[in-house]
């Protein structure tokens, strides 16, 4: 264990995560020496996994959720790169999209098993521009209504398994379409009004929503996925189709894939959401960064 680095956020899945953990250690003597990085606070952790990650580490295991993934990955990423340290998840979180999206383990015991010691294989990443900042995103990265219902996720201290979609249902009620530009590898692609963008890397987001039935995440591409606006009865009726991935077959629905994707939204000061986190203002730009990071676990899906 001593080459390996565990990130716990013990307030993940309403602090079901914290009593995962002190389980595991009960379990696996072996962890109780290990070196960990505590989480909860994310103004402070992520210097704290920079100081962590020396060059002995060799492997890094995730216990949370998307967003304390989405820390880690930037710190990896930016902070502290090296392409061939690999990155492990056992998923306790609010979504864990992630982990749906690519098969993994979801019990506790076999996911830290399959963190530890499974093939790994190499995933895309998404890295959004916007201006002189940056940021890392390993499942998806979205604007629009997805990031006002990201802000009402984060503001609740208790989620449980229909937060996402009465966050959804909530924030629809009052929520108007936005106007974006979208260019494709340079070329321009659609403009006009819509209700989501969503870049994504993995299939799922939103607590089981398939919204890019057909991504791949480590073919190189990101699937780019457009709701135009439409009126909220009609968007309602398809509101189902998206858990089955069926919502492609919708006339308002555009999905295609890309290298790299430029967003702008004109006068309108809209935010990037990234695995359920807020980020950067738009306009931006997001590319795939092919291979760019050794997950453990993904070696039965992604290449090597």
């Amino acid at each position: 264990m001593k080459n390996v680095l565990f990130v716990v956020n013990p307030a993940a899945a309403s602090g079901r995560a914290s009593r995962v953990w002190s389980s595991l250690r009960d379990r696996l003597p072996s962890l109780r020496a290990a070196n960990v990085v505590q989480c909860d606070d994310t103004r402070v952790a992520r210097q704290a996994i920079t100081d962590a990650l020396t060059p002995a580490i060799r492997r890094v295991v995730v216990l949370g959720g998307d967003g304390t993934l989405h820390t880690t990955v930037n710190v990896m990423l930016a902070d502290a790169p090296d392409a061939s340290r690999c990155l492990g998840l056992v998923p306790i979180g609010t979504g864990s999209d992630l982990a749906r999206g690519l098969g993994l383990e979801t019990q506790p015991l076999q996911a830290l098993t399959q963190a530890l010691d499974a093939r790994a294989g190499h995933l895309d990443v998404l890295r959004l521009h916007c201006g002189a900042q940056s940021r890392y995103f390993i499942n998806e990265t979205s604007i629009g209504m997805t990031a006002m219902v990201a802000a009402r996720v984060n503001a609740l201290k208790q989620r449980h398994a229909g937060t996402f979609l009465a966050a959804a249902l909530r924030e629809l009620i009052d929520y108007k379409p936005k106007w974006a530009r979208i260019c494709l590898d340079g070329q321009l692609w659609r403009e006009g009004f819509f209700i989501m963008v969503v870049v994504a890397n993995s299939t799922h987001f939103g607590k089981g929503m398939c919204i890019a039935p057909r991504a791949d995440a480590a073919d190189g591409q990101a699937d780019i996925v457009v709701v135009e606006a439409v009126s909220k009865a009609r968007l309602l009726a398809w509101m189902p189709a998206i858990y089955l991935g069926l919502h492609l077959n919708a006339p308002f629905v555009h999905c295609t894939r890309a290298q790299s994707v430029d967003i702008d939204t004109g006068p309108d000061c809209l935010v990037f959401e990234g695995d359920g986190e807020l980020t950067l203002p738009a306009p931006g730009n997001v590319t795939v960064l092919h291979g760019a990071l050794l997950f453990s676990g993904a070696g039965h899906h992604a290449g090597t």
